[in-house]
């Protein structure tokens, strides 16, 4: 057994015959681990690559060739010139013609007022209509008064009124509608269905056109809202 030399003061091991302790002489040899990488690099590698790759990027799309249309740019055609009017002829103008002359006007002689013929016309050769015939009246009515309404709605509703007629009939339908909503009464009889009002039908109108009506004497064929009115107004004459 070898006796120790002393006391190592860094690590206070037992120191050997070269004066050293067991742990510096171990950190006095070389290591086989790598050596360490600096951080540096790891920032500058990244840098190169962005740096060439902005460098090729601007060589690529910054040189264009010659010829070639700017980005943003549409090259149109050139518009081929339009040709020069021609001008046109002048129409050729047409000849004017003189208005014909105007025929002479004959001055007729004026005459005197006092010199016009006035017929002389009896009351016997004086066409009606004129102020020489006298207003006709009807006898026994010259001072008649006015009829009141009431009697003569009176004297209409008294007229009675037969409608010779059809189903079918678009004429008569529409009279009967205009009878029924002013309220006149009136008896209707079907031609078609009743032969003794078909027979009296070819008695009153031989035509044996429809509608016919007989309003009291009176005999009126087909229908006009007017004319209606006015026979019935005739007939109910007698009854005022």
């Amino acid at each position: 057994m070898v006796d120790p030399m002393g006391i190592c003061e860094k690590h206070e091991l037992p120191l050997d015959g070269n004066g050293e302790c067991e742990l510096c002489r171990l950190s006095q040899m070389p290591s086989n681990a790598p050596p360490e990488r600096s951080a540096w690099w790891a920032l500058i590698i990244p840098l190169l690559i962005l740096g060439a790759g902005i460098v090729w990027g601007l060589s690529t799309f910054g040189s264009e060739p010659e010829g070639s249309p700017q980005r943003g740019v549409q090259r149109v055609a050139p518009r081929p010139a339009d040709p020069a009017p021609v001008p046109a002829e002048p129409a050729p103008a047409e000849p004017e013609t003189a208005p014909p002359p105007a025929a002479p006007v004959t001055p007729q002689p004026s005459i005197p007022i006092e010199e016009i013929p006035v017929p002389d016309r009896s009351p016997e050769e004086s066409p009606k209509g004129t102020q020489l015939d006298p207003p006709q009246t009807q006898p026994g009515r010259a001072n008649a008064e006015p009829v009141p309404d009431w009697k003569r709605d009176l004297a209409r509703k008294r007229v009675t009124i037969t409608m010779y007629a059809t189903q079918w009939c678009e004429v008569c339908r529409r009279a009967r509608n205009y009878m029924q909503a002013n309220r006149i009464d009136f008896m209707e009889l079907d031609t078609d269905e009743n032969p003794v009002a078909k027979q009296r039908l070819e008695q009153l109108n031989p035509g044996q056109t429809i509608p016919t009506f007989q309003i009291d004497e009176l005999v009126y064929v087909g229908f006009r809202e007017e004319l209606f009115e006015a026979k019935l107004d005739t007939a109910s004459q007698k009854y005022l």
